[in-house]
C-alpha cells in the first residue's frame, strides 16, 4: 500500500483493522501511528508480541473494555505464524482494536511480504531535495541552510525534527529567531554529526573481522543514544544480505531473484566469501537470539554487543 493511499485513508477516517509498517524512517512511522490514534480515538499500547493479546480480543467478557491501538515491533512469532495471517489481516474478532505491526526490514520475495502487501506500507528515507523543500517551508531559511541541516542529519526526518526542536529551545534562550539560533549552533558545534556513518563503519569492521577497529567504534557508539537493538538490526540486515547474495550463483544475482536493489547487490557482493554459509547462518541466528533476549529481559543490553563480537571476531 503506497504511503499516499495510507494518508488518504486516514484523512477519510476509513481505517483498517491491521497495518504493517516497515522501513528505516521511524519518525515518519510514528507520525502516521499518532494520526491513526487520533482519528480512531484509541489509546496506544506497545506490546512485545501479538500473541500476548490476540486470543483475548475475541473473548466475550462481562466487563467492557475500551479497544486499543496495539503497536508491535519485529514480532518474529507472528512473522512465522502463517495460519493466522488471513484472520489478522481481515480483522476478524478484533472488536474495534487496531493492530500495527512494525518491521525493520522485510524480504519482498517472502510469503509474509506478499501475504500482507495490501496492508503494508514502506517508510524509506525521504530524498534530500524533498526534505530541504519541506524544511524551507517551515523555517523560511535560505536553501543552503536547509541542505546543510538535512545533510548533517543524514536525510533522517526524525533527526531533523529533533534538531528543529532543540533550535527552537535555543532561540528562546537567546531571545532570537530560528535562523539566528541555527547560525549560533553551527558556530559552536551544537548540531551533532550523523551517527549513521559510525554505524556503517562499525558494521564493515565487524564483517571484515577487524577486531581493534570494531571495539574502537563500539566505544564511540556507546557514548551516543543508539541502543544495541539498532546495531543488531543493522548487522542482521547486512549478514542476511551477504547470505542471500553469496548463496546465489553469480549469473542469477538479479533484483528479481534476490529481492535487493542493484546498489545493494553490488555493495554486498564485495563483502562475500569472508564467511562460509554455515557461519553466516549461525551469526544470523545469534543476532536473532540476542534481539529476542533483550526484548524479553533475558539478555543484558550492556553485554549483548560484546557477546556477539566475541562470537564473530
Amino acid at each position: 500500500m503506497d504511503i499516499t493511499v495510507l494518508k488518504q485513508e486516514i484523512l477519510d477516517k476509513k481505517l483498517r483493522p491491521t497495518y504493517v509498517f516497515c522501513g528505516d524512517e521511524l519518525a515518519l512511522q510514528d507520525i502516521y501511528i499518532d494520526e491513526i490514534a487520533k482519528v480512531s480515538g484509541l489509546d496506544k499500547l506497545r506490546i512485545e508480541y501479538l500473541s500476548n493479546v490476540y486470543s483475548k480480543l475475541s473473548v466475550k467478557t462481562l466487563i467492557k473494555t475500551k479497544p486499543k491501538l496495539y503497536i508491535i515491533r519485529n514480532d518474529d512469532i507472528y512473522y512465522k505464524e502463517e495460519k493466522i495471517w488471513n484472520k489478522v489481516i481481515s480483522g476478524k474478532g478484533q472488536k474495534g482494536n487496531i493492530i500495527i505491526l512494525l518491521y525493520s526490514n522485510l524480504d519482498k520475495r517472502g510469503k509474509f511480504y506478499k501475504a500482507h502487501e495490501e496492508i503494508l506500507t514502506e517508510f524509506n528515507f525521504i530524498g534530500k531535495a524533498i526534505l530541504s523543500a519541506r524544511l524551507q517551508a517551515i523555517t523560511k531559511w535560505p536553501i543552503q541552510y536547509c541542505d546543510d541541516l538535512v545533510t548533517t542529519c543524514g536525510c533522517n526526518y526524525g533527526r531533523i525534527k529533533n534538531e528543529l526542536y532543540k533550535l527552537g529551545v535555543l532561540a528562546n534562550v537567546l531571545k532570537s529567531n530560528l535562523t539566528t539560533a541555527y547560525l549560533y549552533a553551527k558556530k559552536h558545534n551544537m548540531i551533532h554529526e550523523e551517527i549513521g556513518d559510525i554505524i556503517f563503519d562499525f558494521t564493515n569492521a565487524i564483517i571484515e573481522r577487524n577486531v581493534s577497529l570494531s571495539y574502537k567504534l563500539l566505544s564511540q557508539i556507546t557514548k551516543t543514544d543508539e541502543g544495541p537493538i539498532k546495531l543488531l538490526s543493522v548487522l542482521y540486515n547486512s549478514f542476511r544480505n551477504i547470505l542471500i547474495v553469496q548463496s546465489t550463483p553469480q549469473k542469477e544475482r538479479t533484483e528479481e531473484i534476490l529481492g535487493l536493489t542493484k546498489g545493494q547487490i553490488y555493495v554486498t557482493s564485495q563483502k562475500c566469501d569472508r564467511y562460509t554459509l554455515s557461519e553466516l547462518v549461525q551469526i544470523i541466528k545469534t543476532i536473532q537470539k540476542l534481539e529476542k533476549g533483550i526484548k524479553t529481559g533475558t539478555v543484558d543490553v550492556n553485554f549483548a554487543m560484546e557477546y556477539l563480537m566475541g562470537e564473530i571476531l
